[in-house]
């Protein structure tokens, strides 16, 4: 598709023919016939040595027939292939929505035919976690043994241990000469993040990066068909969503907002309150300054904090929250939503696909779906959309490999089929690269662009809102707007996520790309991932959990909180808060 060796050929066939010409045309001595052929032949022959080595899928755990020493890299940018085929052993999780057809498997397919005829590299896999469940174990495994394959993904608490061991390579170099313009300009929108894959001004590793902070930002679903039945009212105010929340409970006999024990929708309502929490069922933290004292904070020990407990004990005496909220398990929420047991539900950019086909079927009617607000305030000024660090793997390379600067190719090769707009596959190319959920086979080479959901958002609203489809150039593009077109013309409740997410005016992605435009933004100042240190702190979070619940339901007083902070301190706290502002603050090592 990029390049093909027939097509080489063919220009060292009219090179050589035109050198005879231009030196016979000179005044030289004309290079005859028999010479002439003699070198177009040559030429054939080196030059077909790629092709004629037809691409043969290898099992995974075997070994490829590609030389697995060092090759000179290609002169010219990083589409040209390699001379003979290099071999690249890596690994991978792949998730148990792949679809594969047509008789092909992980070991024969699309992107693997690609590579090994584009780019004359061949990608063979020591393991694949099948589901994508015990990544992390076998990896960590495959670490211990000492057999490391030449590229592969790990989290940041590995790479730290690989860095440390000297069991992976510094790719400065490669990365700067064989990564394409496309991925290494990821930096101009996102300078930080690869930041964090540098030691001692060294690049260790390639951030895969993510879809955009567009899928940061929470928001406070609402059931349309109730919302509209109210006239859809402006919720710029706390006071403006209380009296909405209290006029549907006591129209459709609900609870406010649909929580869970785990408080990680009921920390989402933060922003109301201009505090940022992180997510307590995951044991993680929101950290930034204190614009008082300038240390970096968790969320939780921002003075604000007070202000949302203050808040959500009213709520729990009122019955905005389900007195029986410390016993709702997520699936008894969710359940909650379907049957019509509460109005309200802060959760992600993604709820269409959470409850929306579930409660449409539930209750018999079309319009019976959540639309998303954004988080109303004390006094009605602008909310922020809260933005953590959204990075969480790195691509390395082993110590050992001989060709770093294939596995940069490989990257940028993914690159150039997902996300270049520049990029023309024929329709069979496609569905065969993308469908079935296969642009995920790329695995360790699979790095994304942080514009791409902003991106695809962009040109699948046009797309709605036009009638025209031709500037839908990924399978995400193709794959959101279809959906929501499924939705818009058949009411096919499979359609209703890509819709709520992205297909009209005041979705989730239009509300987010406004807070984007115009800077409404909190970002964490610990942008990169959480210190060593953390690890010698172990369920800090409960503490602050169990408190929290005691105050909501009455039982403590919200000045005690105090004291929870002070024992959370004490308990780990501390240690975490010193940790952030030792490597993120202003005098940040």
């Amino acid at each position: 598709m990029i390049l093909n060796s027939e097509f080489l050929i063919l220009n060292y066939c009219s090179y050589w023919r035109l050198r005879a010409y231009n030196i016979s045309k000179e005044g030289g001595r004309p290079m005859n016939m028999k010479k002439w052929l003699t070198l177009v032949l040559a030429a054939m022959l080196m030059l077909s040595c790629v092709a004629m080595a037809e691409f043969t899928p290898v099992p995974i755990g075997e070994k490829g027939t590609g030389t697995r020493e060092y090759v000179e890299p290609p002169e010219g940018d990083w589409k040209q292939p390699y001379s003979e085929i290099v071999n690249i052993r890596t690994v991978k999780g792949q998730g148990s929505d792949v679809v594969f057809e047509n008789g092909e498997d992980q070991t024969n397919n699309y992107w693997i035919r690609g590579w090994y005829n584009d780019l004359g590299i061949e990608v063979t896999y020591d393991w694949i976690d099948e589901g994508n469940t015990q990544y992390t174990q076998k990896l960590n495994m495959t670490i211990a043994s000492g057999d490391l394959p030449d590229v592969f993904r790990v989290n940041y608490i590995q790479f730290r241990q690989l860095v440390k061991a000297g069991m992976i390579q510094d790719i400065t170099d490669a990365y700067a000469k064989y990564t394409s313009q496309r991925v290494r300009d990821f930096e101009k929108t996102d300078p930080d993040t690869i930041k964090t894959c540098m030691v001692d001004g060294k690049l260790y590793g390639v951030p895969i990066y993510y879809y955009g902070i567009i899928d940061n930002p929470r928001y406070m679903w609402v059931r349309k068909d109730w919302y509209e039945e109210e006239g859809s009212p402006e919720v710029k105010t706390i006071e403006d969503f209380e009296n909405l929340a209290h006029t549907l409970m006591d129209k459709h006999g609900c609870y406010g907002m649909a929580i869970s024990n785990t408080f990680e929708q009921l920390f989402m309502t933060g922003p109301m309150f201009d505090v940022y929490l992180g997510n307590p069922d995951q044991g993680t933290y929101f950290w930034y300054k204190d614009d008082e004292d300038g240390i970096i904070k968790a969320g939780i020990a921002h003075k604000e904090f007070k202000k949302a407990l203050e808040y959500w004990a009213k709520w729990y005496q009122e019955g905005i929250i389900n007195p029986d909220f410390v016993n709702m398990t997520q699936d008894d929420m969710v359940e909650q939503m379907v049957t019509g047991q509460a109005a309200f539900q802060p959760w992600y950019q993604w709820a269409g696909w959470h409850v929306g086909p579930n409660l449409v079927a539930a209750q018999g009617s079309n319009d019976a779906y959540t639309i998303p607000l954004n988080f109303p305030t004390e006094d009605g000024h602008q909310v922020l959309g809260q933005v953590g660090f959204p990075n969480s793997d790195i691509v390395v390379v082993s110590k050992d490999c001989k060709n770093p600067a294939a596995a940069m190719k490989l990257i940028s090769y993914t690159d150039y089929i997902m996300f270049d707009p520049d990029t023309v596959l024929t329709e069979e190319e496609f569905k065969g690269f993308t469908d079935g959920q296969r642009e995920h086979v790329p695995g360790a080479f699979e790095v994304l662009d942080p514009q791409a959901d902003m991106i695809q958002f962009e040109h699948v609203l046009a797309a709605i809102e036009t009638g025209d489809t031709s500037e839908l150039y990924t399978a995400g593009m193709k794959k959101k707007y279809g959906d929501s077109m499924m939705w818009i013309n058949d009411k096919n409740p499979g359609g209703l996520g890509a819709f709520c997410q992205q297909g009209f005016e005041g979705c989730s992605y239009d509300l987010a790309k406004e807070l984007i435009d115009n800077d409404y933004l909190k970002r964490t100042d610990m942008w990169g991932p959480p210190p060593e240190e953390f690890d010698e702190t172990v369920n800090t979070i409960d503490i602050i959990t169990t408190g929290v619940s005691e105050i909501i339901m009455g039982i403590r007083p919200v000045d005690d909180y105090d004291q929870i902070l002070a024992d959370w301190y004490a308990a780990g706290g501390q240690i975490m808060e010193d940790a952030v502002n030792k490597y993120y603050g202003d005098n940040a090592e």
